[in-house]
């Protein structure tokens, strides 16, 4: 039979265990999960943030210039403001040779519009055109595919939209205008682009700094992810009134 000591040996031993029983029930189940799941009390990962534009470092000069009519109005028209879909204080990028632009109307514009963009040392124009007027408050678009205008790389180029008033006093126009680099194709952005969809496509052309393309590529994404890409780029380079537009029209940017 064991003696004393045994037992009161054995009696600590289950007490122990009974102890430790106990003080691992009390262990509240979200406790259990964090220690198994975050050993190392790491933070979850960040959802991903969007259509997050950054700047090219290279930064070439330009940028946006706003249109309102800046002399007197001699018919009875009220004049619209025009903004372009472009950076406010540096020329934006594009990889593709014909890209779509995009620019903004604060209303029904009644008057005729025309399209143009030049280049440095040329005494004209590469491409002066009328287009059909805005019918409404909105975002717009200008494929340059058709009017068969290609950019070439390495140029700065101005583009502007303009609502004519009078044709031989150009002062009193609305005239907005923008600057657009072409530059070469990044091989390993092109591989994350393909079979991306369009709101992915948006957010991977913002961060590379491409901002014509992620603007367009935000554009088709519009119907899928209800207009958030767009609007925040809209937003990150200070276009809220066309951003405040494009959340209050449920076409959005007309395709």
């Amino acid at each position: 039979m064991p003696n004393d000591r045994t037992l009161t040996k054995a009696r600590r031993i289950v007490a122990a265990i009974a102890a430790a029983m106990f003080a691992t029930a009390m262990v509240p189940a979200g406790g259990l999960a964090q220690t198994q799941n975050a050993p190392d009390n790491q933070p979850a990962s960040p959802p991903e943030a969007g259509a997050v534009y950054k700047p090219p470092l290279r930064g070439a000069p330009g940028g946006r210039v706003g249109g309102a009519s800046r002399g007197a109005n001699p018919t009875a028209i009220a004049l619209p403001t025009i903004e372009l879909v472009a950076p406010l204080d540096h020329t934006g990028e594009t990889a593709e040779p014909a890209p779509t632009l995009y620019f903004f109307v604060s209303q029904r514009v009644a008057l005729p519009t025309q399209f143009t963009i030049s280049a440095p040392l040329r005494p004209t124009p590469i491409l002066e055109a009328t287009f059909a007027s805005p019918p409404a408050r909105g975002l717009y678009p200008l494929r340059l595919a058709d009017y068969h205008v290609q950019l070439e790389p390495g140029v700065v180029y101005t583009w502007s939209v303009s609502a004519i008033v009078d044709q031989r006093r150009w002062s009193r126009n609305v005239v907005a205008s923008a600057t657009i680099l072409r530059v070469p194709s990044d091989p390993s952005t092109g591989a994350a682009l393909s079979g991306a969809a369009p709101a992915r496509r948006a957010a991977l052309l913002a961060g590379a700094g491409l901002w014509y393309d992620a603007v367009a590529a935000a554009a088709e994404a519009q119907n899928l992810d209800r207009h958030a890409a767009l609007d925040q780029l809209l937003t990150a380079v200070g276009l809220v009134e066309p951003a405040n537009a494009d959340r209050a029209t449920a076409g959005g940017a007309r395709q």
